[in-house]
């Protein structure tokens, strides 16, 4: 899976969703159904923290992981007392005990997420991913192949959630289809792609519906005790 490199601008863009935007909202919502009140929960792969502040409505204690500092430092200013942010790589975390639920979102397949179930989780464990991008859901598919293949259960559910991204100028929205689509979009294309708005901060938003896909099974399985791949 190649790297997400963090930059000014993505914060920026990650920041201004959070405040127009409940996309991360409701998934937590579906996590939450799954999990006791009690629960201490690992999340990989959150963004700047949105679905881990979101989650920390619903459980006990919410960690963070990310890689990069200017990141982890934007995600620990909006971080309530019960989310932890902790900058490392999620690969070589080793905590004192391990939590009792996993949540890793956009992380990779079933290479690059097993191994951290197993090092990582003691029961729930949720793998979310956008397939909407095939890359997404060729993960998702490697990962289901592989529990069947293995002999672990699972539940999956794939749903679609509203994303808003809101803009600060009409520049600030080319830059962002700029990185995701790669190309530059004509004026005609921004004007079809964006809505205006009140907000005189964030003059533009581009509304998505993004198919997320969400598999869901239990880090207890004995299978999972011993490399599966």
């Amino acid at each position: 899976m190649e790297e997400f490199v963090w930059t000014d601008a993505h914060i920026r863009w990650m920041s201004d969703a959070s405040k127009k935007s409940k996309f991360y909202y409701w998934i937590a919502e579906r996590i939450a159904a799954y999990l006791p009140p009690t629960s201490r929960v690992f999340n990989c792969g959150g963004g700047l923290g949105d679905l881990a502040i979101w989650l920390s409505y619903h459980v006990e204690e919410v960690t963070v992981i990310e890689n990069d500092p200017k990141a982890v430092a934007a995600l620990r200013t909006r971080c309530p007392q019960n989310v932890v942010a902790i900058l490392g790589d999620v690969h070589t975390y080793a905590p004192d005990k391990l939590y009792d639920s996993l949540v890793l979102f956009d992380v990779g397949g079933a290479e690059e997420t097993l191994p951290v179930v197993r090092e990582l989780s003691r029961t729930k464990t949720f793998v979310l991913a956008d397939i909407n991008t095939a890359a997404g859901e060729a993960d998702l598919r490697e990962l289901k192949e592989t529990l069947n293949n293995a002999g672990i259960p699972f539940n999956y559910e794939a749903f679609d959630q509203e994303h808003v991204q809101p803009f600060r100028s009409r520049e600030d929205a080319r830059s962002y289809f700029l990185f995701s689509l790669n190309r530059q979009l004509t004026e005609e294309e921004l004007d079809h792609l964006l809505s205006e708005s009140d907000d005189p901060e964030l003059p533009y938003t581009l509304v998505e519906q993004k198919k997320i896909g969400m598999i869901v099974f239990d880090a207890a399985n004995p299978a999972l005790k011993k490399p599966i791949l």
